[in-house]
């Protein structure tokens, strides 16, 4: 049986424990209020960005093509003929840091599932987030490429962030003539909870237009194909910018969660072991009021 001083330092250092899981939900209660104004702000103008996408995006594709020549830049952004089938792109978001329940361990199985399913493809990542980034690396796999990597940028996003992941994203799906960029990461729902998100980012996928606008209706200055090129590093980066703030308020969230559970949880132990100590206590005095009582009688008799 344990003694009253190893049960007096467990309890000790369990509330030790508690009181360090308590002051980091402090801090990420803190600190998601401002991730969720930034996350709802940089929203709307991303959604407003791949509209005027959708819209040129006909435009763009009825422009003349040569049939013996290679794609232009922008159609290689939505129909990659020129892409090489062996090759395909991975960008994966995860947290700095654990301590966040399940977060990093959905999306890193996730990543997983999709290694298996392109194992026989050259796959080259673009890993932001520690934890993401180790994982990758530790696999040592033949086919699998870091070819770019942001680590400890969480939970301070700013725009430079997302400027310089959008640049890497563009620059390896066109020089590495990349059949798709796939993206995996964890998506804000709630403070409750989180969605794991794995979509093709590249090429676009173009929905309708929902004006039903026609080359017709607007005449561009300088040209469609400049300003189309002024627009998608534009998009890609204020998605990027936007996926960066959801990924970090969805880890924010899930630390608070995972630390407000551990808090709990050490609480029940701490009451268990403080049950255990009375008992323990309780069981000493009364072995010495036995050993007492009989010393009594021995005199006694």
């Amino acid at each position: 049986m344990e003694s009253l001083r190893d049960i007096r330092q467990n309890i000790k250092a369990i509330k030790s424990t508690q009181q360090i899981m308590q002051t980091m939900k402090m801090i990420s209660n803190a600190r998601i209020r401002r991730a969720q104004q930034a996350m709802a702000a940089a929203r709307p103008f991303a959604t407003k960005m791949l509209e005027m996408v959708d819209d040129l995006a006909p435009q763009v594709m009825s422009l003349p093509q040569p049939e013996d020549a290679p794609e232009t830049w922008a159609r290689q952004l939505f129909i990659n003929r020129s892409a090489d089938p062996n090759k395909t792109g991975l960008l994966v978001i995860t947290g700095d840091k654990g301590l966040a329940g399940s977060f990093n361990a959905v999306v890193l199985r996730a990543v997983m599932r999709f290694i298996r399913e392109h194992q026989h493809q050259q796959i080259f990542v673009l890993a932001v987030g520690k934890k993401g980034r180790d994982f990758l690396a530790r696999l040592r796999l033949k086919n699998l490429h870091i070819v770019y990597e942001s680590v400890g940028i969480f939970p301070k996003i700013s725009y430079a962030h997302a400027e310089l992941l959008g640049e890497a994203v563009l620059k390896v799906f066109l020089q590495e003539k990349l059949q798709e960029v796939t993206l995996i990461y964890n998506d804000f729902k709630s403070l409750a909870s989180q969605n794991l998100v794995e979509q093709v980012l590249l090429p676009f996928a173009p929905g309708v237009a929902r004006q039903k606008i026609t080359p017709a209706q607007f005449e561009f200055e300088p040209g469609l194909l400049d300003i189309f090129k002024l627009m998608v590093p534009r998009l890609v980066k204020a998605n990027m910018y936007r996926v960066l703030l959801e990924s970090q308020a969805a880890n924010l969230a899930a630390t608070t969660s995972a630390m407000d559970a551990a808090s709990k949880n050490a609480g029940e132990i701490v009451s268990a072991l403080g049950l255990k100590l009375n008992k323990v206590r309780q069981a000493g005095i009364t072995n010495e009021i036995l050993d007492i009582v009989n010393g009594a009688e021995a005199l006694n008799n």
